[in-house]
């Protein structure tokens, strides 16, 4: 059933203007799965890890600290909590353990609810088994939506899940959005400094379009969140960035003058910059033109990949690990980091009009970044990675 409805899809896309339709990697579809399940067999190996009642991504398995403001001592925090869960639902064709571990991950997921209430997650745990002090069961918006769309994924594809989902899709609703639809940053994100904020990596269309379907009453709320994501950040990237495409890690100002946040404003120097929170934007919109075809996310991204492409002189190695909104680059960037060459990677689906550029430029990025070894990058780098891979491989469709 799921060959036919992945065979389906295929035959949908190729009705969409030639824009919207998405390039994949020139390598035999058979190497590039061969690809996934080596690098899947180590991240799984190193990250994985059962423990605590459940199942979790250890973000320091690899002996490497967790950055993101999470706590000494960090066992896992749950944007890594909902990575884990999506990618064994997308990899469950291809490894016979995957049903078993979401479950064990799920087990995990229940013992560490929000102090706000039932449907989200605590969003950082320790390696006592306990939520992180000061803050650390307040919720983080990115992993509640990563881990709403696992359980609707898995309902679909095991049974079971359904009440999972409606319960965290209704919590999010509740008390991760904004007074005008904007996703909030998390739960505690409500009093005057924080309540007009927004995360760009937090606008997920392809999953909005998801729960709209599946969310009877709610559908028109999902949908209405949706398309005023598309119109915020499409504004931004028009009125900031209008040569790049490039969305800031966050913005402020809600509702009546969105605007990028300013240096220091929650996590670092990057945060009015396309830097470590907004690299997963580009990745967001190439699911939903994969998933739905909308124009919205092949115009956006289509302008992206004409600036990178330029700006890196076409070596996926020369990619910096931020940007100023211009397409500058801040003094002390590095380059070559597996989580950006991976979140352009999945941009570049779309192309930039140039086809055979654009192919040459895929290829380009997918060999380099199969080509970086998972010791030289950190939970964020390799799971980013990962779930590129899966998209590129062509195995999310599979779904």
């Amino acid at each position: 059933m799921f060959r036919f409805l992945a065979t389906l899809v295929w035959c949908l896309l190729l009705l969409l203007p030639v824009a919207a339709r998405p390039l994949f990697p020139s390598q035999p579809q058979a190497e590039r799965l061969a690809a996934l399940d080596r690098f899947w067999a180590d991240w799984k190996k190193i990250y994985l890890h059962e423990g605590c009642g459940g199942a979790y991504v250890d973000t320091s398995g690899d002996e490497k600290p967790t950055w993101g403001g999470s706590a000494t001592g960090t066992l896992t925090v749950s944007e890594a909590h909902g990575y884990g869960m999506l990618a064994l639902v997308k990899m469950a064709s291809r490894d016979p353990e995957a049903q078993e571990n979401f479950a064990s991950m799920v087990a995990f997921y229940h013992a560490h609810q929000a102090a706000s209430g039932p449907g989200l997650m605590a969003w950082n745990q320790t390696r006592d088994c306990k939520d992180a002090p000061d803050g650390g069961d307040m919720s983080a918006t990115d992993g509640d939506l990563d881990t709403a769309l696992a359980f609707l994924l898995a309902d679909k594809k095991w049974g079971g899940y359904r009440e999972a989902f409606d319960q965290a899709q209704q919590a999010i609703l509740a008390r991760e959005v904004t007074a005008d639809d904007m996703m909030r940053l998390g739960d505690w994100a409500v009093d005057e400094d924080y309540s007009g904020t927004s995360r760009s990596s937090d606008f997920m269309p392809a999953s909005f379009a998801a729960f709209a379907k599946a969310a009877g009453d709610l559908s028109a709320r999902w949908t209405f969140i949706r398309d005023r994501g598309y119109r915020v950040w499409g504004d931004i990237a028009e009125n900031y960035a209008g040569n790049t495409g490039l969305v800031p890690d966050f913005l402020v100002g809600l509702p009546a003058d969105p605007r990028p946040a300013e240096a220091d404003f929650l996590e670092g120097a990057g945060d009015g910059q396309y830097s470590w929170n907004a690299l997963r934007f580009p990745w967001r919109l190439s699911l939903d033109l994969l998933e739905t075809g909308d124009i919205r996310a092949a115009d956006h991204l289509m302008v992206i990949n004409r600036w990178v492409r330029g700006a890196a002189k076409e070596d996926p190695f020369q990619i910096a690990t931020t940007y100023r909104l211009d397409g500058s680059i801040p003094e002390d960037q590095s380059t070559g980091s597996a989580a950006f060459i991976a979140m352009f990677a999945a941009a570049a689906i779309a192309g930039s009009g140039d086809p055979d550029g654009d192919q040459v430029w895929l290829d380009a990025l997918w060999s380099a970044l199969i080509s970086i070894p998972l010791a030289d990058e950190d939970y964020y780098g390799n799971t980013l990675k990962l779930l590129a891979m899966i998209e590129l491989s062509g195995q999310w469709q599979e779904n």
